[in-house]
């Protein structure tokens, strides 16, 4: 497991943050994360092989800084400040074929005092900082309590 604090330029990171957290960002509603918990909102970067968002150029220098050989799935997803739990899980699913190469990255796009939770690990949501580990890992989220929303994007990749 790797952590990186300001992660992108300060210009970008705010660009992005302004972007995605203003009017007329397109979020998509989901009823659950994972295993039928709470339902979210999420906007596409990247699926089934091809870019899927005119929002794309925002995910760029971060594709460029991790030096991404695969892309296999690129989503932002975010949160609305309420009662809401989210189970253990991998990202991958049967369908993306996990090998030993799969690596997920979650970038935070705001701060807020929800986390990412591993079995035996806590990392803060704080903005700009980039989490990077193995595709096998499981993981979930513990939603914010502090701020109306919680935005992190997550790479599937290798």
């Amino acid at each position: 497991m790797k952590i990186y604090k300001n992660f992108i330029d300060k210009a970008h990171c705010n660009k992005m943050n302004r972007v995605m957290l203003g009017v007329d960002f397109p979020w998509f509603y989901v009823t659950y994360q994972v295993n039928k918990d709470s339902s979210f909102m999420f906007h596409c970067f990247y699926a089934n092989n091809k870019i899927n968002s005119s929002y794309y150029y925002l995910v760029d220098p971060l594709i460029q800084k991790l030096n991404i050989k695969k892309i296999i799935n690129i989503r932002a997803n975010l949160c609305l400040k309420r009662p809401m739990k989210n189970d253990w899980h991998v990202d991958f699913d049967k369908k993306q074929k996990l090998t030993p190469k799969s690596k997920v990255a979650i970038y935070y796009v705001n701060l807020n005092n929800g986390h990412t939770v591993f079995k035996n690990k806590k990392i803060k949501s704080e903005k700009n900082k980039i989490l990077i580990f193995k595709g096998d890992v499981e993981h979930k989220a513990e939603y914010q309590t502090d701020k109306d929303t919680r935005v992190v994007i997550n790479f599937n990749y290798e």
